[in-house]
């Protein structure tokens, strides 16, 4: 029988795409895989392998700690692909962001965060689904992300849930893959790959469909009971703690480590134990552990608590678990933790009465109590921008375009170095990511930056530079001279963009 491992390693040097592939193989991945197919009596190219991630507590795509980082995603299916998993599919449902703001289907998101161009926000006309083109390192494919909110079908999950509606990917799936997001959380204290499967039952208004039933514990366990989860992975590279950890952290947590294993309950106990907390605490590992009884594991790695980290005092998670059953109370406590929203996703007008606005502008200096890295990215990103200013000389092009300049606040000096040789080797045309990669026409160039907006961020910048006509070797050069001047500004350490240390 395969020893119980969970791989937890963290690396504060090799880039996260690295990192990524050595936990896949401490982990076993490929082992689990190839035996569930072996089981299931199909070829590679048949196996359907679904990938359930946390991307709809995406409230804005610079806050990197509460979402599960696209770019971790897309390299996932492209390591799938290039060992011949051809059936593949990324899934998630809507939430409770779609009763206060527009835009908030999956494929909305999902183009939000950069799974895809940003211009399908605009485009979508009710899609269940859209295409993720994952294209270099050898591979050029599409694989759907499902909205399971859109697509169900009903089936009986037994115990007290019955028959009820169930997202029809995740259900008809050969393999299941919880990729999770590592961040605090207000009603369950933390969030792991058990959390990242509820995200799996597919009503929008989770509230009114499982919290006032009290069921988010019990239905959460027996999904997973009846649907097994096969392997799991954490994104822990960067995080969120702190009371709005689940929601936004404006500068996240650089931990810099990722958990993966094959059973859900293990990872979860040891991802729990790195953030200093019993994974008992909440209520659907407690569920879950009831119906599977929790196997001793081996660690594979390096990873140690996370410093610095703050938990959810048990007042705040005992306040939520009583006003669970209340919709409205729920409502309005989740709408009170909503301020500094992404443009990109305006209020609904229904929540756009005096009440609502005035909860939502009470929210701002409340959100700036518990996240005051908010007021300092504000205050950092200011900073930047006059200190470049102040060496306007070094970089008249960008320092003329508040477009760019606003690109710029995202790279490290890495990065600029990096984007200058780029725009230096490659003549003036489309400019496209996918994932950690960059397309100049149909030329690929690894990009691998330590934020995924960073790399979102270059593209764009270089895709302006190449759209207005500006020289691209006089900015490639304007790059390395603000890159130079890093150090003399800002200090020394070079691995993130100024405003995101």
């Amino acid at each position: 029988m395969r020893e119980n491992v969970v791989a937890a390693v963290r690396c504060d040097r090799r880039d996260k795409y690295e990192l990524l592939e050595e936990v896949l193989e401490r982990g076993d991945f490929l082992e689990v895989l190839e035996e569930r197919r072996a089981e299931a009596g199909k070829s590679r190219a048949d196996f359907r392998v679904a990938v359930k991630v946390n991307l709809s507590m995406m409230l804005r795509r610079a806050d990197v700690g509460t979402y599960t980082d696209p770019f971790l995603v897309v390299h996932l299916l492209r390591w799938l692909l290039l060992r011949g998993y051809e059936n593949l599919v990324v899934v998630e449902s809507q939430n409770l962001y779609g009763n206060w703001f527009e835009r908030r289907s999956v494929v909305q998101v999902g183009a939000r965060a950069g799974f895809y161009d940003e211009s399908v926000l605009a485009a979508w006309r009710g899609e269940d689904r859209w295409m993720i083109p994952v294209r270099g390192g050898g591979v050029d494919a599409e694989v759907p992300l499902v909205d399971l909110t859109l697509d169900t079908l009903e089936e009986d999950l037994g115990g007290a849930a019955g028959v009820v509606p169930l997202g029809r990917e995740w259900v008809d799936a050969d393999f299941r893959v919880s990729m999770a997001k590592l961040k605090s959380h207000f009603y369950s204290h933390y969030t792991l790959a058990i959390k990242n499967v509820y995200g799996a039952l597919p009503m929008q208004d989770k509230v009114r469909h499982y919290h006032c039933k009290r069921a988010v514990g019990s239905w959460t366990a027996l999904l997973i009971h009846k649907y097994p989860v096969h392997f799991c992975v954490v994104d822990a590279y960067s995080a969120a703690d702190g009371l709005l950890g689940v929601k936004m952290k404006a500068i996240g947590n650089k931990t810099h480590t990722l958990l993966a294993g094959e059973d859900i309950l293990a990872v979860d106990h040891y991802g729990a134990k790195l953030m200093g907390i019993r994974a008992e605490k909440t209520t659907m590992y407690k569920h879950l552990a009831r119906l599977s009884a929790p196997r001793p594991y081996k660690v594979e790695g390096n990873a140690g608590r996370l410093r610095p980290w703050r938990n959810i005092p048990w007042l705040v998670a005992l306040f939520c678990a009583v006003i669970e059953s209340s919709a409205n109370l729920m409502d309005w406590m989740g709408a009170l933790a909503t301020g500094g929203y992404d443009r990109c996703f305006p209020h609904k007008k229904n929540n756009r009465s005096l009440f609502k606005r005035a909860l939502y502008w009470i929210t701002q200096p409340v959100n700036i109590l518990l996240d005051v890295g908010f007021l300092r990215l504000r205050f950092r990103k200011r900073r930047f921008f006059r200190k470049i200013r102040q060496h306007q000389e070094a970089a008249p092009i960008l320092c003329g375009s508040p477009f760019l300049l606003r690109k710029l606040a995202y790279l490290s000096p890495g990065d600029m170095e990096r984007l200058a040789d780029l725009l230096e080797k490659h003549p003036p045309g489309p400019v496209s990511f996918s994932g950690h990669y960059l397309f100049f026409g149909k030329t690929e160039a690894a990009f691998p930056a330590r934020l995924s907006p960073a790399v979102i961020a270059a593209a764009k910048l270089a895709g302006q530079v190449y759209a207005t006509g500006a020289d691209a070797r006089a900015v490639a050069a304007e790059l390395r001279a603000v890159a130079g001047l890093h150090p003399q500004m800002f200090g020394k350490r070079m691995d993130y963009a100024y405003c995101y240390r």
